[in-house]
């Protein structure tokens, strides 16, 4: 195997790794999530009564979480919705959680996307 195949493909196999680290730790943030915020935010005028509906079961409670997550990390983020004061109602560590886990998840994606778009056409383009 030739070392860019090598290289591609460990890398590849790490950013999975570290996607599914990330999808575990969104999960134990799903626990504990603030139910003050909760209670305050997850209702209308905030979000439709369809959202609602939809955000409330598996898997779309976890999006849910990830939604609060930004928000709270990030609070001007969650302007649109009105919810740039939802960090007022989360502990800080909650909020630093969130805003490091961003940090980290966002940058993850990208690349994860990026090595997947060059191993892709690599292989495609080593076939013929």
């Amino acid at each position: 195997m030739a070392l860019f195949d090598e290289i591609l493909l460990k890398t590849f196999g790490i950013v999975i790794l570290a996607s599914m680290l990330s999808l575990v730790f969104i999960f134990i943030m799903h626990f504990l999530m603030p139910k003050k915020v909760l209670k305050t935010y997850f209702k209308e005028p905030y979000f439709s009564a369809t959202e609602i509906g939809m955000f409330t079961g598996v898997p779309f409670g976890y999006m849910r979480t990830s939604l609060f997550m930004r928000a709270l990390g990030f609070p001007a983020s969650g302007k649109k919705r009105g919810l740039e004061n939802a960090y007022k109602l989360a502990p800080e560590w909650y909020c630093r959680a969130s805003k490091y886990s961003i940090y980290i998840f966002v940058p993850m994606v990208t690349l994860l996307v990026l090595v997947g778009a060059v191993g892709f056409i690599h292989f495609e383009a080593w076939k013929q």
